[in-house]
């Protein structure tokens, strides 16, 4: 007779337990109508608790179930108790996401409480803009401060996804002329690459401490002060002035164009 008594406990104690680790199917739109998303959501890992507070990490796997691409979009994700009051939230992003591709994201939220289910709330919904084409970008030396179509991008090597349509490159790397390329990217693309070979400079470069940047031939540095030869006109700084100096190479290399790589259909010229 007891045997009975202590299986049903363990029986529940073991269908609760997989519920708990089942995984969260999210759909949006929720409605099954035109259904464009979908998240299969893992259990949830608690990483800290305190105060009734806790962070918890984990993964989905989304599914783009439409015909056309997703540049991106982004979702609230909602964590609620067993009455339906939200007492949590993480977020869901995804990113240049192919008709009928998947793709593993990571998922992060925070909930003051216990929670028994999730939902989406919108926040960026996909759009008809194109799908971002990434592109290696490199120069030679490396270390160049990079800006695409006027804002900066990082240094070199970078890699960039880019928006099809024509753009301009600009490299920039002290001792090191600064250079810039016009680059053309494909709609539906591969990703690509593009490599700049920057010339150095032949002339000195004196930065003052006010931002002033002086080129020319330098003559002389001593602890008081500095003369450099500016386009034949001698000028002396007082050395308090002078925030750094760099000396330009005297033999100039010469520099080949811009080159792309990669069946990307996208063109660069220099």
């Amino acid at each position: 007779m007891r045997k009975p008594i202590w299986i049903v406990p363990v029986l529940l104690l073991w269908a609760a337990a997989s519920a708990l680790a089942a995984d969260t199917v999210l759909s949006w739109p929720a409605n099954g109508k035109d259904t464009m998303l979908r998240f299969t959501l893992g259990k949830l890992r608690q990483i800290s608790s305190v105060s009734g507070q806790s962070d918890y990490l984990g993964e989905a796997l989304a599914e783009n179930l439409s015909t056309k691409a997703i540049p991106s979009a982004s979702f609230y994700l909602y964590l609620l108790d067993r009455n339906g009051k939200r007492v949590g939230e993480g977020y869901l992003e995804v990113t240049n996401l192919a008709a009928g591709q998947r793709a593993k994201i990571p998922v992060s939220a925070h909930a003051l409480g216990s929670f028994a289910s999730m939902e989406l709330q919108p926040q960026h919904l996909p759009s008809d803009e194109p799908m971002k084409i990434k592109m290696s970008i490199t120069s030679v030396p490396a270390g160049a401060s990079l800006q695409l179509d006027s804002q900066e991008s990082g240094v070199t090597p970078q890699m960039l996804p880019i928006a099809p349509g024509k753009h301009v490159l600009e490299f920039s790397k002290e001792g090191y002329a600064t250079e810039s390329t016009p680059l053309e990217i494909a709609e539906n693309a591969l990703p690509g690459s593009v490599t700049l070979e920057l010339n150095p400079l032949t002339l000195d470069t004196v930065v003052l401490r006010d931002g002033t940047v002086l080129l020319g031939n330098l003559t002389s540095v001593s602890n008081t002060g500095v003369n450099i030869n500016v386009k034949g006109k001698p000028i002396k700084l007082e050395r308090g002035r002078v925030a750094r100096i760099v000396l330009g190479k005297r033999k100039q290399s010469v520099g080949t164009p811009a080159t792309t790589t990669g069946k990307s259909s996208s063109r660069s010229k220099n």
